[in-house]
């Protein structure tokens, strides 16, 4: 006799996790666009656009598949946890995926800010960045754990 689990739906879907990256990499695309926050963000580099080192097209494919590729580990890691939880709401699964986001990869993010070796960490430079980029990552980690929760 089997163990009945009801409304165990799998958090864990290649369709899931495909979209859950997709929209997290074009968000990506957004937040760093002139549309949000690239400025700021290269404010933060201590550059300009003018400034901005030209990349050729081999460099700029290999890095967008390195991010892609990162995109998808995010999203298959935090399929794995919304499945370990198996969260039944929406909230639920926004709370925990903020908190992982906050947790994790935010305070990665400070300890990276606090260790750095361009000027002192409290810089507005150093602070520039880490804000734009923690608070991407909290964006794309609540985005991705939205897709999973309706696509299972």
């Amino acid at each position: 006799m089997g163990v009945y689990f009801p409304h165990m739906e799998s958090y864990i879907t290649f369709m899931g996790i495909l979209s859950a990256t997709l929209a997290a990499f074009i968000l990506g695309a957004l937040w760093y666009s002139p549309l949000l926050f690239m400025n700021l963000w290269l404010k933060g580099k201590g550059i300009t656009a003018e400034t901005l080192p030209k990349r050729s097209k081999l460099y700029m494919t290999t890095t967008m598949s390195y991010a892609f590729i990162a995109h998808a580990c995010i999203a298959t890691v935090l399929a794995v946890v919304l499945e370990i939880t198996q969260p039944e709401t929406m909230k639920v699964a926004l709370s925990l995926s903020a908190l992982l986001a906050v947790g994790f990869m935010v305070s990665a993010r400070f300890i990276d800010m606090v260790y750095t070796v361009e000027g002192k960490h409290y810089d507005a430079k150093n602070q520039i960045n880490f804000a734009v980029n923690s608070l991407y990552y909290i964006a794309i980690v609540t985005l991705m754990a939205s897709i999973l929760f309706f696509i299972r």
